[in-house]
């Protein structure tokens, strides 16, 4: 059954699906990962909370046997208007805490910055490993403390002084590599290592960070205001990093966790 929590976050990203893939620092983090899974060709492929299906068709694209699921149906239909032409990748809603697949179907499950979107992190580890054949690896990415340096701190003081309730990713929930061990250990899993890639993100102006707010889901909140009041709030956020040096460097500290089911 899914949660009230875990239908909130399909709402959400529903609103979002028609330009997250404009969210450069995502697609960036989402290039990283994949490459660190290291899927064997024609291995089974699970990718859980696939989004528009960015790292299930670069796995795809290498030769794995994918499956992606998400609950958003939105973002399952953007991954399966991707889709068309790649081999031996199919996309279905589904809830990742509850899959529809039998005990053993997949030799990988992966899940790329998501895992702390769900609200029972633990809970979705061990119906990961269910569906991991013996031997079979979970591998999933997070996001390390100071993603972007200063510019989501700046753009929380902005919403804050409207009175308006910042939204951000629960990024906290596995902030470091110990945390990401800790759950893998903690839902079963043997073989635990975990490493940190720190990436550059360049922003070539300050109209290119609101591309990235507008985007996503720190823009979120701005549903809320009138169309002049979003103008207004705009403005006032694009003359505030007019400030900083651009062109810009900000740091995408990336923590990709694996574990093998014994």
């Amino acid at each position: 059954m899914t949660s009230e929590r875990a239908r909130q976050n399909a709402e959400l990203f529903d609103r979002v699906a028609g330009t997250y893939d404009r969210l450069g620092f995502l697609a960036l983090a989402a290039r990283v990962f994949a490459r660190q899974v290291r899927a064997r060709p024609g291995g089974r492929v699970l990718d859980v909370a696939t989004g528009t299906g960015v790292v299930a068709l670069a796995l795809a694209r290498a030769g794995a046997s994918v499956t992606g699921v998400d609950l958003a149906p939105e973002m399952i239909a953007l991954a399966q208007r991707k889709a068309r032409g790649v081999p031996d990748v199919d996309f279905q809603v589904a809830d990742g805490m509850a899959l529809p697949f039998p005990d053993g179907s997949f030799d990988v499950v992966v899940c790329a910055a998501s895992l702390f979107f769900m609200p029972d992190m633990y809970a979705a580890l061990s119906e990961w490993r269910r569906v991991l054949s013996p031997g079979g690896r979970v591998v999933f990415s997070s996001f390390g403390r100071g993603l972007m340096g200063e510019l989501p701190g700046l753009w929380r003081e902005e919403l804050l002084a409207y009175g308006v309730k910042p939204g951000s990713p629960p990024l906290g929930r596995i902030p470091t590599l110990d945390a990401a061990r800790e759950l893998l250990e903690q839902a079963g899993f043997g073989q635990v290592d975990a490493q940190l890639t720190e990436v550059p993100y360049r922003l070539a102006s300050p109209q290119e960070r609101w591309a990235d707010i507008a985007a996503g889901l720190e823009g979120d909140p701005l549903r809320q205001f009138t169309p002049e009041a979003r103008a207004e709030v705009e403005s006032r956020h694009l003359e505030r990093l007019q400030a900083l040096k651009w062109p810009l460097e900000v740091p995408i500290p990336i923590i990709v966790a694996c574990g093998v089911k014994d």
